[in-house]
């Protein structure tokens, strides 16, 4: 059962001016350059650009953390390992597991239900791209129940 839904993206506060839109040439950001997102205990997020389509988040975990149970809605996610591993756990009961290195890259399909987690004591850092519509998490008590079907 979801516990609560976010924005659209993280951030949608007036003022923000990395919105894609509010440009009309090409925008670089530095590496500080990034405003600040929700995250969970051990794993910030901030925002680098954002769309009516699409956003692009910069992640990073403490060695050993991880997520909450969620799901992103109607989006998908793209994402690229930067530094450090990364397990994603997902599947009925959380049975199922996808492992990532640094510079591999890995997709999220919308609406599956999973948890991100670092599984080494050393920090994690992301990059990765939030496409489509309606919020960007929504937490959830647990995952899939096992013997369920996708």
């Amino acid at each position: 059962m979801a516990r609560r839904g976010g924005p659209g993206c993280p951030i949608r506060e007036p003022g923000i001016t990395n919105r894609v839109s509010d440009y009309k040439r090409i925008v670089a950001l530095p590496r500080d350059g990034l405003t600040a997102a929700p995250g969970y205990p051990g794993v910030t997020r901030e925002l680098a650009f954002q769309s009516d389509r699409a956003c692009q988040v910069r992640a990073r975990g403490d060695g050993l953390a991880a997520t909450g149970w969620h799901h992103h809605g109607d989006r998908e996610v793209f994402g690229y390992l930067v530094k450090g591993r990364a397990r994603f756990e997902f599947g009925p009961g959380g049975s199922e597991t996808v492992e990532v290195e640094a510079g591999g890259f890995f997709r999220v399909p919308a609406g599956l239900v999973h948890r991100d987690v670092n599984p080494i004591d050393e920090e994690q850092e992301f990059v990765l791209v939030f496409a489509g519509g309606g919020p960007l998490v929504v937490d959830m008590d647990g995952p899939d129940p096992a013997g369920s079907t996708p």
